[in-house]
């Protein structure tokens, strides 16, 4: 037993007027292994298509370019691509909430991984059922019912994350994600001001595009939230919520940010001595005539110029 990807999905790009379509297969009816997940789109311009997509999502793609006529692989998962992959973090399954996907689905999950499709497809059919009689008793109570998570756009007849953030990453600002109550959040880097709860910020998981849609099929219903979320949810979380790794690296930076301050607190009160010393060492000249100064100043200039190559070299 699998679960297949279906359906259509179209890219488009405002600036070249590129178009990308998109199609997931679904196994046909009588069909071997090779026509398992299968994919094929065209890339257009306008209305002339300039080049198609065949091949398998889970394997090699090819690219066909219709002037040339030039074949070459467009995607290959090596193993050294799926070594890049993000990191999956779940959370516990003690800690999991009734209508948490692992724990909502655990029973059919283990009639899958013991080869019964007959028990999967029982404990598939009572979810199913009691969501049926949950929608039942809403209506003839007059109860609406609110999405935790996700808000229906009239325009796309879609539903969308409602805290989705599309910004695209940036690795010189942005330290890592981090989820609570479903509400995904970004902690960032500012090295002058520090760290602050104002500095997280609500982002999506995957970085897409605003005019990106998709119509997916799937033999997997999604079970409904009858919560809402409670107006602190919404709001930005303290350090006290962040990840272990976070607050050290947070920490660190900190650390760094009080040696910088004090080593240039230092290269003040150096350099105001230096300053006192040259008017020193001139209204001297100006009595011996001597041009020179003593071992003393020298002495502190040499101080002077390794302090400015240490601090050159921690805020490099």
């Amino acid at each position: 037993m699998t679960m297949e990807l279906g359906g259509k999905v179209t890219i488009d790009c405002e600036k070249t007027n590129h178009r990308a379509e998109l199609e997931f297969k679904l196994k046909p009816f009588f069909g071997g292994s090779t026509s398992i997940n299968q994919i094929s789109g065209k890339i257009k311009s306008g209305e002339e298509v300039l080049a198609s997509l065949d091949g398998h999502w889970d394997g090699e793609v090819h690219i066909n370019e219709l002037k040339s006529g030039n074949t070459e692989i467009f995607w290959n998962p090596t193993s050294e691509v799926r070594r890049q992959r993000l990191k999956r973090h779940i959370v516990l399954f003690e800690e999991q909430t009734d209508f948490e996907s692992e724990r909502l689905w655990q029973h059919v999950t283990s009639a899958i991984n013991k080869g019964d499709q007959h028990k999967a497809t029982q404990e598939k059919f009572v979810l199913e059922e009691e969501q049926r009689n949950a929608a039942r008793e809403r209506k003839e109570n007059g109860t609406e019912w609110k999405p935790l998570l996700f808000q229906h756009d009239a325009v796309t007849n879609e539903w969308r994350y409602k805290y989705e953030d599309l910004r695209p990453w940036d690795p010189l600002n942005d330290i890592a994600q981090f989820e609570k109550n479903g509400i995904l959040q970004t902690m960032e880097r500012h090295l002058s001001t520090g760290m602050s709860a104002k500095d997280c910020r609500r982002r999506k998981a995957s970085d897409q595009p605003s005019n990106h849609s998709q119509n997916t099929e799937s033999s997997c219903s999604t079970p409904e939230s009858v919560q809402e979320l409670s107006d602190d949810d919404g709001k930005y979380l303290g350090f006290e919520s962040l990840c272990t790794q976070c607050g050290k690296e947070m920490n660190h930076l900190k650390e760094i940010h009080s040696a910088v301050l004090s080593l240039q607190k230092a290269q003040q009160d150096i350099h105001r001595n230096l300053s006192s010393l040259n008017k020193k060492s001139f209204h001297r000249k100006g009595s011996s005539g001597s041009f020179l100064l003593d071992s003393r100043c020298w002495f502190l200039l040499c101080i002077f110029l390794t302090c400015q190559l240490f601090i050159n070299y921690v805020l490099k």
